[in-house]
């Protein structure tokens, strides 16, 4: 969501990447770091999924990606 639009429990999230060169292909390693706001006793029961959803869901969706450009590159 865009800032400002969204419940504000979800601060921010990272992404980082390592590409190596090894045997004849490429190690791919992605570390996802998201930063949280302690969600309110009442209210856990519906953000915490949510919250965790979204950095795995985002890191699956990445990683799914990346695969597919490295197994069926675009036409140069």
């Amino acid at each position: 969501m865009p800032e400002g639009e969204d419940g504000g429990y979800l601060w921010g999230m990272s992404a980082y990447w390592r590409f190596v060169e090894r045997d004849g292909g490429t190690c791919v390693q992605s570390e996802s770091i998201s930063l949280t706001t302690r969600v309110p006793t009442g209210l856990r029961w519906l953000m915490e999924p949510y919250i965790k959803s979204v950095p795995r869901k985002s890191l699956e969706d990445i990683l799914k990606n990346t695969r597919k450009g490295v197994i069926h590159p675009p036409a140069s």
